[in-house]
């Protein structure tokens, strides 16, 4: 018997206790479904529609950094698929789906997948919750449905930006590209390969005269797969909070405050790639101190500081990391529009997410023979497995 067969007919035992155990069902339960946004930095739970309606910090990437699994952060995810329905006043019987992102990807990628399945089945038998590795571009995808649904008309552009903790995304409605280069990724990444400092606490400012060139060695790779999946030349919306309320607003001080960059390229809607390379030039020679010096000065900026004291050390690096993604794309300028989006709508209205719930033993074993591409797998190659009609987690 191979590994992958014993290990999946170890998950046929819980998986068929939990079968045994479930109510009869419910027009309730065929109506109520949620799912679990499994971040790099915590659990967001919602129902099919936005908003979410509860969350919790759990730092996923703290955990498989240092030895590639997921371990200690097992329990916290047991515990809050447990609570969180029940503090987001779920009813009881709701169908749930987890989507596990960039954490679980880095685990399965660099871990040992026999390993992360046995904890995908331990989540799994003591909680019910079925937890799927999502790739990259369906993330992308996932969260352009919900910036549509947070965004509504304000998001006048096709493709969207999303920069996470553990991963960005470039995403349409029908396309999607996404790399393991999210805001605390990259900065580690570049202290390693650019400052040549592997400290978990190293600061890579000042980045340096030759940051510009060494990112674009570094990253120009990457992009390839990119410019294959979304094209060039593209009309795009950054939505998350490290561009759109720490990178743009930087850039609005610098050129209209401080005039220290020019200020045609930047103003309240977006910014374009000319004006980022200028602030990246004005700012590469700083460190943590003279940053701050620069932009929250009380003298020249009282009030509320134009870049919060515990964002100065990424940056620059983020302004390094949105230039790039616009050299290698040819993108001339990037609009911005804040969306608190989670992946919960996305993910729930995936219907392969729905036939892999009743195949999850399958899926897992899929998941060793195909690494993250388990999930683009077509389910109608598994048997169909009878699944409880209420499967809402233990409180």
């Amino acid at each position: 018997m191979t590994a992958p067969s014993r290990i999946v007919r170890q998950l046929l035992t819980p998986f068929f206790a939990l079968l045994l155990l479930a109510p009869a069902s419910s027009g309730l339960a065929e109506a109520c479904r949620i799912g679990f946004d499994v971040g790099s930095s915590g659990i967001r739970m919602g129902p099919a529609k936005y908003p979410e309606k509860a969350r919790i910090a759990i730092d996923y990437l703290g955990d498989v950094w240092p030895d590639h699994e997921i371990n200690i952060t097992v329990e916290p995810t047991i515990q809050a698929f447990r609570e969180l329905p029940g503090r987001g006043g779920a009813p009881e019987g709701c169908l749930p789906v987890a989507g596990g992102y960039s954490a679980w990807r880095f685990a399965l990628q660099k871990g040992d997948p026999a390993i992360l399945v046995e904890t995908l089945q331990k989540i799994h038998a003591q909680t019910g919750v079925p937890l799927f590795i999502i790739p990259q571009d369906i993330e992308g995808t996932h969260g352009h449905l919900a910036a549509r649904q947070s965004l509504g008309e304000k998001l006048t552009t096709p493709f969207i930006l999303d920069l996470g903790g553990g991963s960005v995304q470039i995403a349409g409605e029908q396309s999607g590209w996404g790399s393991d280069l999210g805001q605390k990724a990259w900065r580690k990444l570049f202290c390693e390969q650019v400052k040549k400092n592997k400290d978990p606490a190293c600061s890579p400012n000042p980045v340096g005269d030759k940051a510009i060139e060494e990112t674009l060695r570094l990253l120009q790779p990457r992009f390839e797969d990119a410019v294959k999946a979304v094209g060039t030349e593209l009309n795009i919306t950054a939505i998350s909070a490290p561009v759109v309320k720490t990178l743009h607003p930087v850039l609005k001080y610098l050129a209209d405050e401080r005039q220290a960059i020019p200020s045609g390229g930047v103003d309240d809607r977006g910014f374009d790639r000319a004006t980022l390379l200028d602030a990246i030039g004005l700012l590469q020679e700083m460190d943590d101190t003279g940053l701050n010096r620069l932009l929250n000065d009380p003298l020249t900026h009282p009030g509320q500081p134009v870049c919060d004291v515990k964002y100065l050390a990424t940056l620059v690096t983020d302004m390094l990391l949105i230039h790039a993604i616009m050299e290698n794309l040819e993108i001339q300028r990037m609009e911005v529009a804040f969306a608190s989006i989670t992946n919960v709508p996305g993910l729930i209205a995936d219907p392969r997410a729905e036939a892999w719930r009743a195949r999850y033993p399958c899926y897992l074993e899929k998941l060793l023979l195909l690494g993250v591409d388990a999930y683009k797998a077509d389910p109608a190659s598994c048997p169909l497995l009878p699944v409880p009609e209420t499967g809402a987690p233990a409180r």
